[in-house]
This record gives C-alpha cells, sequence and structure tokens, in this order.
C-alpha cells in the first residue's frame, strides 16, 4: 500500500511564499539556434533563421555585410504593427554594408505588436546572446531602432535594459499611457535616446512626442527629438535619410562597462504568483485530508475476506473510489494554477519553480488515477485470481508513478535550495 500521506512536505506554506528580488540568483538559459555556418555565401545575404527562447520557435532576419570585421556593432531592428523584421532589415542593408555593422530584425509573436514578457526583454537578450556567440559583436555597442509600435517597445526596452543597449533611436513613437511612463523609473542608467517624427504623424502626435521627451529630460537623460515637417507615419519613403542620422546619434555611444542584463518582472507579478500560492496550498491542504481518508479506507480493506466480505469490500471500493477521483481534481486544479504562475513573467528561476510545481501536482494527479483503478478492480465479478492479478500491475504502475513523484521533489528540493 502507498502511503500518499508522504506528499504533505510539499503543501507547507512557507515553502511556497516567496518575494521577488533583484538579488535573486538566475539559472543559466539554455539557447538553441539554427546551426548556420559562417561560409561566404551567408555573408551579404539576408537570411531567416531562429531560436528557441522560453520553449518556443522565434523568428528573426539577420544581416551580416560581406565587410564586417571583428568587435563590428549589431543593431536590433523592432518592426511596426502588421510587419516583421524583414520590413526593417531590408532598407537598413545597405548602410549596415557601407559601415560594417550587423543587423537583426526579430518577429514580434503577434503580428498585431509587441508585448512585455512575451517579446521580450527574454526574447531579446536570447536572441543577442546567441548571436554574439557566432559572430565578433562588440557587447559594449549593441544598439535598439524601431518604428512605430517597435518604437514604443525599443523605448520600454530601453528603460528595462538600460545597462545592456548602448543607445536607442525610434522614428514614429512615444509613450502614451502612464505604464508606459513608469517604465522611465526602471532605467538604471541614463541611456541615450532620439527620436524622429513627421509633423503630420496622425498616429504619434507631436504633443505625445514632446511629453515623452520631456518625461525623460526630467529625470536627467539624453533624450534628441528631430521633428520633420510634412511627415506622416510612413518610414518607408524617407527611411535611407532616417536610418542614416540613427546611425550617426546611436554609434556615438558605448557601454562603458561589460553589459549587465537586469531579469524582467511583470507588473504585478509578485502579487498575483502569491495569490495563486495560496490557493494552491489551500487545494493541497484539501487534497491531504482526502488522502488520509483514502488511507483509512485501505486500512479497512485489509484483512476482509474477498469471498466473504465481498458486499462490504465493494462498498469500501467505491468510497475509495469516490475519494480518490476528488483528490485527483484538486491535483489537476492545482496544477493549473502553477502553470498559470509560471506565465506571469516572474524572473527565471522563480518561473522553473512553478513549472516544475505543475508537473508534480500532475504526476500526484496520475498517481491517484493509478490507485483508483487499482481499487475499481474489486467492484469486477472476475475470480479472485483474476482480480489479484489487476490490481498488482495497478500497483506496479502506481508504485511507477511514485518514484517519479519522488524524483520532481528532489529536482524542486535543489532547485530551491
Amino acid at each position: 500500500m502507498i502511503e500518499l500521506h508522504r506528499w504533505s512536505k510539499m503543501m507547507r506554506s512557507e515553502r511556497w511564499k516567496f518575494r521577488l528580488s533583484s538579488s535573486v540568483a538566475l539559472l543559466c538559459l539554455l539557447i538553441f539556434f539554427t546551426p548556420i555556418a559562417l561560409v561566404q555565401d551567408k555573408l551579404g545575404k539576408i537570411v531567416k533563421e531562429s531560436i528557441i527562447s522560453n520553449q518556443k520557435k522565434r523568428n528573426y532576419y539577420l544581416f551580416v555585410p560581406a565587410t564586417v570585421k571583428a568587435s563590428t556593432p549589431l543593431i536590433v531592428l523592432l518592426h511596426g504593427s502588421g510587419h516583421n523584421g524583414l520590413s526593417l532589415v531590408e532598407p537598413w542593408k545597405d548602410l549596415a554594408t557601407k559601415e560594417g555593422f550587423i543587423i537583426v530584425g526579430p518577429d514580434a509573436e503577434s503580428g498585431g505588436g509587441w508585448s512585455a514578457p512575451r517579446d521580450g526583454p527574454d526574447f531579446l537578450h536570447d536572441l543577442v546572446e546567441a548571436l554574439k556567440a557566432r559572430y565578433s559583436i562588440n557587447p559594449r555597442r549593441v544598439y535598439l531602432f524601431g518604428h512605430s509600435a517597435g518604437a514604443v517597445f525599443a523605448l520600454m526596452m530601453s528603460t528595462v535594459e538600460s545597462e545592456y543597449f548602448a543607445s536607442t533611436a525610434i522614428h514614429a513613437g512615444a509613450f502614451r499611457t502612464p505604464d508606459e511612463y513608469k517604465t522611465i523609473s526602471n532605467a538604471t542608467r541614463k541611456i541615450p535616446l532620439a527620436i524622429w517624427v513627421g509633423t503630420n504623424d496622425a498616429f504619434f502626435h507631436l504633443t505625445d512626442v514632446r511629453a515623452t521627451r520631456d518625461a525623460f529630460q526630467s529625470k536627467g537623460f539624453t533624450i534628441e527629438v528631430t521633428e520633420i515637417p510634412g511627415h506622416t507615419h510612413w518610414y518607408y519613403d524617407i527611411a535611407p535619410s532616417i536610418n542614416q542620422q540613427a546611425w550617426e546619434f546611436l554609434k556615438k555611444y558605448e557601454l562603458t562597462v561589460a553589459p549587465r542584463y537586469s531579469q524582467y518582472v511583470q507588473p504585478g507579478a509578485a502579487g498575483s504568483a502569491n495569490k495563486l500560492i495560496e490557493e494552491i496550498n489551500s487545494l493541497g491542504a484539501k487534497a491531504q485530508e482526502l488522502i488520509q481518508q483514502s488511507n483509512e479506507k485501505e486500512r479497512d480493506l485489509n484483512g476482509r475476506n474477498f469471498i466473504k466480505d465481498r458486499s462490504q469490500v465493494s462498498k469500501i471500493a467505491q468510497e475509495q473510489i469516490d475519494i480518490l477521483t476528488e483528490t485527483a481534481g484538486l491535483w489537476r486544479t492545482a496544477a493549473e494554477k502553477a502553470e498559470s504562475a509560471s506565465h506571469l513573467g516572474l524572473p527565471g528561476k522563480q518561473k522553473q519553480y512553478f513549472g516544475l510545481i505543475a508537473q508534480y501536482n500532475l504526476k500526484c494527479a496520475e498517481l491517484l488515477d493509478a490507485m483508483r483503478e487499482r481499487a475499481e478492480v474489486l467492484l469486477g465479478t472476475e475470480a479472485l485470481e483474476v482480480i489479484e492479478a489487476k490490481r498488482a500491475e495497478a500497483q506496479k504502475r502506481a508504485d511507477k508513478l511514485h518514484q517519479e513523484v519522488d524524483e520532481l521533489q528532489k529536482t524542486i528540493d535543489k532547485l530551491m535550495r
């Protein structure tokens, strides 16, 4: 008999509760990228590639000029809504060839635009680090450029990762919401910024751009705004001019120390996570009560004569089945909540923790399913030998699942040390 109450050690609230802190040690992120040999026929051409970031395949367009030299700059280009990375890499490639820098245009996950934490900073960091592993990129000269929705996201990423990117230039973008303005306070370095905007831009009015400039200036940032008379929101007609001016601005700046990446925590994530922890703990406590009841039913069955007490055995077995079914449902609900917590934009270690908790709870539910199947055999009408054989087989499955539960427990314990 498996004593399920041993699982209670996972449900102690002090093991679950945590505070998010910038000092939390981060786990190394394993990055997989499409292996592309650095051969001559790849240079001077736009190539579409992909990496795995946060367990998802993410596409990007890369241009490495044939003129590239050692310790070259890198510009990350963030496209506008309804477009992809190619829409910016294409108009930038001639300048990149002339000046000898690398450009990369990642695709937002949604064609509708960029959002955190889905599209960054983790994805952008993973992409830059993958490229740095393949090419001789100067880590202190990694820049951001964005257009429209990509411009807004570039501004946001500049504040979140002010010590990772050297400077940022954007076309047709500005902050317009209180939450966007709040990100300015995230910056630990006064990253230099530049904005180009048309006086006839119907999407980002001059009042918004000027308000954004004033907000950054009030915090001590270097920010330049160029208002282009008669120009609209359409970047592509004057892209060569915008790109040249943007490059002249960007290349003036270089990090004075090695880049530092800051793990992004989505606003409100800590509170939401702790609320889910309370709900998971409550479900766990209820599950433990039911497990104790199931163990009592198991003890009632022990020593009974299956032939003489068949009616009573069936009654007890049905009660145990109902208990185990309800308990498995509680574990699955707890797993769903843990899975939700893993998508809150928490730092890497906490995200991994909740992912493991979700796996653990699902495995517990599978174990209870096996124990339920073991109890259901007692309701059959087969010969005693057949029933005993089926219960033994169910017990073997339960034993295997119990070992898997224990292994997950060890993994969780190791992570939280």
